[in-house]
């Protein structure tokens, strides 16, 4: 980069090495604070992965088709794709405005890299890759390593048939501020990719052909990466029908209130028969640390006693108090977290928990309640892998950063704890007010660790493939109809949770066969999962991927009607389906 100097400048610097002095002066870095907008590739996929090449060669760098780019400096910050360029050059002439760029670093290479960030050239549109967390957490510890997002490289990696075996993975990735998992394309992968999704995580995986592209897109997964274009673009071709690629997660708020008390144990319950693949909960805590389910702060409106705040009375006096915001036949009191976590440690429901805890009052943060909820976790490892929390408050996004690193945490938004309004302090340090970009807001939550849970609104869906390439995907709440099926939601928390029970959420189960004329038709009749588990046969579109002999990799498309006016039907595609032809 040339450098203007002023006169006066230039004559002081010419005295000076006329009289044999030698200077040495820092240039400041060049910069770049651009964002790209990542647009849709086509497809009628209301989730589309985001598409990253891993060029071998600088020609397949044109910034189309796809919307990050890997590259790989040596400890010079040159990157050879062919021949070898200084990474700035490389980011001026092939990267800028163009494509996200992702960063390979190890142990030899990070340090170098986060001292061409402070001294040669400041990008704030740029990701770093690693398949070492030691990297990963150095990264998000330098304070230029804030980018926009960070990928754990896990292809080496065997998978199993258990979903949580891949939690340790998350929870190094979540303590190193990491939200992209990168996998191979294996036998087990569907299981890991649903799992890393579920975990409010964003799942990539590394493809060599068409098959192995169309395979990870069906399994749910939120990225490819591939060395050609083709295979990116190829892959992406056969999703053309409007839907989702793997059914939305469905959390049900409060647990199920329709037939149930509002975070009883009941409704608690009832949301895992019903097929709620989450279950949102508010805690509050006792005056003697006993954390239990409540939305309020005082527990007058589900049980008419007026004027009592939870965290002023004993675990042992709020239980003899009755909940009567539905129904008094259930008996029941307020929820103990223990209770619950006995109730759903065999099962694959994940507990979305709202740290509400009296608004963050000094007198429940003097109870320590984020380290009496880490001994709850503790108690009960069948629960390992079960956990997310969300909030409004600050106080409580930083615990958890501190106490449980491990845990997602997602920003609900800007909610002053009353610690802060009595302190006169502004909730989450008004940082919040800079988020009206898409800069803005992967800058805060980049800082603060936390993933993104919002209200919908249109702009959820507008932004969403811009979020998505950047490692956050949404999770939105609170509705009261099935629409969420018509927004681009990872996470839909819902009031309706017992109306999605019979909706399919999983089509062509088990070993499938298909007659030719069924395969020449393009229609065939198969069986069907719904969320609560009941199986259905139902016509679905044949979609032939690949053929070899007397059998056939091919998708399955179908397309349910909801019943509900604000959303009427939606579609939704099968996993990668070898099947034999007869």
């Amino acid at each position: 980069m040339k450098k203007l100097f002023p006169m006066i400048a230039a004559l002081s610097l010419a005295v000076c090495l006329t009289a044999g002095v030698t200077l040495s002066a820092a240039a400041a870095p060049a910069t770049y604070s651009e964002y790209i907008n990542v647009s849709s590739q086509g497809s009628g996929l209301m989730l589309e992965p985001t598409l990253v090449l891993e060029p071998t060669e600088e020609a397949q760098l044109t910034g189309k088709g796809y919307a990050s780019a890997v590259v790989t400096p040596d400890g010079e910050m040159k990157v050879d794709l062919g021949r070898k360029r200084p990474l700035k050059d490389l980011f001026d002439l092939k990267l800028k405005g163009k494509t996200i760029p992702v960063v390979r670093l190890d142990g030899e290479t990070v340090d170098a890299f986060l001292e061409w960030l402070k001294t040669t050239y400041t990008v704030s549109d740029i990701m770093a890759i690693s398949d070492e967390i030691s990297v990963l957490e150095k990264v998000y510890a330098d304070e230029r390593g804030y980018l926009v997002n960070t990928v754990y490289d896990l292809t080496d990696v065997r998978l199993t048939e258990g979903r949580y075996d891949e939690w340790e993975h998350i929870a190094a990735a979540n303590k190193a501020g990491c939200n992209i998992l990168l996998y191979d394309v294996q036998e087990n992968f569907p299981v890991a990719a649903e799992y890393v999704s579920a975990m409010s995580k964003v799942c990539w995986a590394e493809v060599e052909s068409k098959e192995e592209g169309v395979q990870a897109i069906a399994a749910g997964c939120q990225g490819i990466v591939a060395k050609e274009g083709e295979t990116l673009s190829a892959s992406l071709g056969y999703f053309k029908e409007k839907g989702f690629a793997r059914a939305q997660y469905i959390a049900a708020h409060r647990g199920i209130t329709k037939y149930a008390n509002e975070q009883s144990l009941t409704g608690i319950m009832a949301s895992y028969n019903e097929g709620a693949t989450h279950v949102e909960i508010d805690i509050q805590i006792t005056s003697d640390g006993h954390i239990v389910s409540c939305h309020d702060n005082d527990i007058s409106r589900v049980s008419g006693i007026p004027n009592k705040s939870i965290v002023d009375v004993t675990f042992r006096e709020l239980r003899k108090v009755k909940l009567n915001n539905y129904s008094v036949r259930y008996e029941e009191s307020f929820a103990d977290i223990e209770e619950m976590c006995m109730a759903l440690e065999k099962t694959d429901v994940i507990l979305i928990v709202e740290l509400k805890l009296d608004s963050a009052s000094q007198k429940a943060l003097d109870l320590k309640p984020i380290e009496k909820l880490k001994a709850v976790m503790e108690k009960y490892p069948g629960m390992k892998g079960h956990w997310i929390t969300i909030t409004f408050f600050a106080p409580y996004a930083e615990a958890m950063k501190e106490t449980l690193p491990e845990i997602p945490c997602c920003y609900l938004g800007a909610g002053a704890s009353t610690v802060e309004t009595q302190n006169g302090q502004k909730p989450w340090d008004g940082e919040h007010k800079n988020m009206t970009n898409i800069g803005g807001k992967i800058e805060f939550l980049r800082k603060r660790n936390i993933g993104l849970d919002e209200t919908m609104a249109g702009s959820t869906n507008s932004t969403a493939q811009n979020y998505l390439a950047r490692g956050y995907v949404q999770n939105t709440w609170t509705f009261e109809d099935l629409s969420h099926f018509n927004y681009k939601a990872n996470i839909a928390t819902t009031n309706k949770a017992e109306d999605c029970a019979m909706l399919v959420k999983e089509v062509a189960v088990g070993e499938l066969t298909l007659t030719e004329a069924q395969l020449s038709a393009k229609k065939a009749k198969v069986p069907c999962r719904s969320y609560s588990g009941w199986v259905f046969e139902y016509e679905c579109d044949v979609i032939e991927v690949s053929r070899s002999g007397n059998t056939a990799q091919v998708l399955f498309y179908y397309v349910q009607q909801t019943g509900d006016q604000a959303a009427p039907s939606y579609g939704l595609y099968s996993q990668l389906k070898t099947v034999a032809i007869s």
